[in-house]
């Protein structure tokens, strides 16, 4: 059932199995599936069931470092959470990605593959996706890989109905996380505050922070502050290590001798085998090709027949027979954790309940340029060798310049700052999404990624919500 942000607090509220904050894919995944187990659950959202300027004034912030959106921009404070504005692009994380990489401490999970695999086709269920991410090799160092488009998946529309009709499962609106309180290593009682007015308690066997890559940090900060920070034993390690996918235009590519089934949904995508990518010393990256219409692709060949006439032709010839096509080549690449990328407390900012506002300082280094500088010219350079295209890359990679800042975004791909890690002085949770130090305290979400892939977090984010369901449940 759900109680309002104006209703009664119901008597009973007091004690649960569950408390799971946040109600966004991960919450909203995880509080379900406990439920549905049969646990006692309370699903507790700072939002309320429509976009309300009021709410999302909380989460205002500000970006120190390189050009980045609003805070209070990339983000959603309502029922479902941010999946009430992603665009439904979904594909797993690699089997690579996992790995640490040679020379940087920061890299590897503590988990692999095989402990997200099972959980793969249930995900890909609540997302309405197919289970079918192809991956195959287009040359010894060239992958060709598949997203899937998810509707997208709204959470909170999707799953309006089921809470509202379930036994086990209780939806609070309009309360914001304020503060947990303790017995020794065990949290013993979250404390609510009500955008109304007035606070409340739930007691609970478990709790479950899972309000995104941004909040998890802002508020693991300000409650471990309110415990003289002694609540999390590495509290320095709060907020740090945070990533995000950054996005640019790299230039356009024309593709000889196409087959019908090259492109899905008018796009294809391409990455380097993991041997090349460690070879060249550089992180996963995303070539992402969409395709462009026959007037397109015609303009783009005239363009290449001014400097190579012989090379135009000979593609004019191609395209009378369809043999090729042309793309507009972007690319979304995995960022290297650094320790100076984080989120902290403003010193002089507060939010209606008096939390200290976010600061995100992020910077993206020479390793992050590099990263997808190298990627695109071993692609051009591999699709020339082989015969199977060429690529005009964009004037700032040709003449070694850096990445125009109108040309340079990221994708509100929030992930790091609560890292998983068995090494408590690396991280703020173990494999098992467990916060270090306390016995019943867990984290849900992307900011628990150590590193991200060049994948879409969405999906990984609910492989991980039902996995710690299925460990919460059997413990």
């Amino acid at each position: 059932m759900f109680v309002s942000e104006t209703s009664p607090v119901p008597d009973n509220a007091g004690a649960v199995d569950f408390c799971v904050v946040g109600s966004g894919p991960a919450g909203m995944t995880l509080a379900l599936k406990l439920a549905q187990s049969g646990q006692r659950v309370a699903l507790v959202e700072a939002g309320v069931l429509e976009y309300e300027d009021w709410s999302q004034d909380h989460y205002k912030g500000r970006v120190i470092g390189d050009s980045y959106h609003d805070l209070d921009g990339a983000r959603l404070r309502m029922f479902g959470g941010s999946s009430n504005h992603w665009a439904g692009h979904c594909i797993p994380l690699e089997r690579e990605d996992f790995l640490p990489r040679s020379g940087n401490p920061n890299t590897g999970w503590p988990i692999s593959i095989d402990d997200v695999d099972p959980f793969l086709a249930e995900a890909c269920d609540i997302l309405e996706i197919p289970n079918e991410f192809e991956e195959a090799a287009y040359t010894d160092t060239i992958r060709k890989t598949r997203f899937q488009w998810s509707p997208p998946v709204l959470f909170g529309e999707k799953y309006h109905a089921e809470i509202s009709q379930s036994a086990n499962l209780t939806a609070y609106l309009g309360s914001a996380l304020v503060g947990l309180e303790r017995e020794g290593q065990r949290i013993t009682t979250a404390n609510f505050r009500r955008h109304s007015g007035g606070d409340f308690d739930i007691q609970a066997q478990t709790f479950v922070i899972c309000t995104g890559g941004i909040e998890n940090s802002r508020l693991l900060l300000w409650i471990n502050a309110q415990n003289n920070d002694a609540l999390i034993p590495n509290h320095n390690l709060i907020g740090r290590h945070w990533t995000e996918h950054p996005h640019t235009q790299l230039g356009e590519v024309l593709f000889d001798d196409v087959p019908d089934d090259f492109f899905h949904n008018d796009e294809a995508t391409f990455s380097l085998t993991r041997a090349r990518q460690d070879q060249a010393g550089i992180f996963n990256a995303a070539l992402q090709v969409e395709a462009y219409s026959y007037s397109r692709t015609k303009k783009l060949v005239a363009d290449i027949a001014c400097v190579a006439p012989a090379l135009g032709s000979r593609l004019f010839e191609a395209m009378g027979k369809k043999l090729i096509c042309g793309a507009r080549l972007h690319g979304q690449w995995e960022q290297a954790p650094v320790d100076e990328n984080r989120v902290t407390l403003s010193a002089d900012s507060r939010d209606a309940f008096g939390i200290p506002r976010s600061e995100l300082f992020w910077q993206r280094s020479d390793a992050d340029r590099n990263t997808i500088v190298e990627t695109v010219r071993i692609f051009a350079n591999e699709l020339a060798e082989t015969g199977k295209g060429r690529v005009r890359l964009a004037d700032w990679i040709t003449d070694d310049l850096p990445i125009p800042e109108t040309e340079m975004m990221a994708v509100w791909h929030h992930m790091g700052g609560t890292r998983m890690s068995d090494d408590p002085t690396n991280g703020i949770t173990d494999k098992d999404l467990r916060v270090h130090g306390l016995e019943n305290l867990y984290l849900g979400g992307s900011s628990v990624y150590p590193t991200g892939g060049y994948a879409n977090p969405t999906l990984m984010i609910v492989q991980l919500s039902l996995r710690l369901a299925a460990r919460l449940t059997r413990a």
